[in-house]
């Protein structure tokens, strides 16, 4: 890999080319602990001066200590990946349906953001495993963590953290034996700022739709990779529960029938896809 300060001057170079597709407000970091502790924390000042931060987007080129869902790290190395925090106001404007709908359908519209931002790169191979990482062809390339912060006045924001493997593995180094990255994956490679673009634009586009719980669920079906029979493992807390899928409810609840009858997943993940 070439030399750290000339790889985040390249990338600064190629996000600032980009700027015109970006997010009016983009912050660029060079190392965090955590995208989505740093938005957090601008967020709780904006709330103590009794204002409501705007919508951003956060893009980090290291992270010290990134996070995934279920309190598992992610590996953030100097270069290797998109490292981006999506920071959302709601109610989000423009959008239908109460704040309650909204709530209800940011977690899937996020992944179906990200997952039809990144499918162009990768031949229309990316899915989503319930409830939103993104594979290629079994393999995962993307993962998404969901926070809210409200203020003292009730003011609500989301902080949609979201990271994308780069190019990992092109020296064996993949994060886990089931990752893949854009590197391994993408035909030809586009820049990571390229990426970054593609994945805000089709983000605040699925965003704009929160609310609408016909379109998420019928967006979030077309994108998943489960199919109605196929055997999987859940873990829901400390337990693993295995059965067949058996179709998604209209909240987006995950359906498990299993030896002992037909099981509605509110909150878990799948573990074998």
């Amino acid at each position: 890999m070439e030399d750290r300060s000339e790889a985040y001057d390249q990338f600064t170079g190629e996000l600032l080319a980009w700027k015109p597709r970006l997010p009016g407000n983009l912050v660029l970091i060079d190392t965090v602990d955590s995208t989505n502790r740093f938005v957090k924390a601008l967020a709780e000042r904006f709330f103590e001066e009794e204002s409501t931060p705007p919508a951003a987007l956060v893009v980090a080129f290291e992270q010290t200590a990134g996070r995934g869902r279920q309190g598992r790290s992610w590996v953030s190395t100097a270069g290797r990946g998109l490292y981006c925090t999506w920071l959302q106001p709601l109610p989000i404007a423009g959008a239908g349906g109460s704040l309650e709908d909204q709530l209800g359908t940011l977690p899937l519209l996020a992944g179906i953001g990200v997952c039809r931002g990144l499918t162009g790169f990768v031949e229309g191979r990316a899915g989503l495993k319930w409830p939103n990482d993104v594979l290629v062809d079994g393999r995962k390339i993307a993962g998404i963590l969901i926070e809210t912060v409200v203020g003292n006045g009730g003011e609500t924001v989301a902080l949609i953290g979201f990271g994308v493997n780069y190019d990992f593995g092109e020296a064996g180094d993949l994060p886990t034996p089931v990752a893949t990255s854009i590197a391994l994956e993408a035909g030809n490679r586009p820049s990571r700022a390229a990426v970054a673009a593609r994945l805000a634009a089709s983000l605040e586009a699925e965003l704009g739709r929160a609310g609408d719980v016909e379109y998420t669920l019928d967006a979030y079906r077309r994108c998943t990779v489960h199919r109605e029979g196929d055997e999987v493992s859940c873990r829901i807390g400390g337990e693993t529960v295995a059965g067949r899928f058996a179709g998604f409810d209209d909240g987006g609840r995950f359906r498990l029938r299993t030896s002992g009858g037909l099981r509605t997943i509110a909150s878990g993940e799948v573990i074998e896809a």
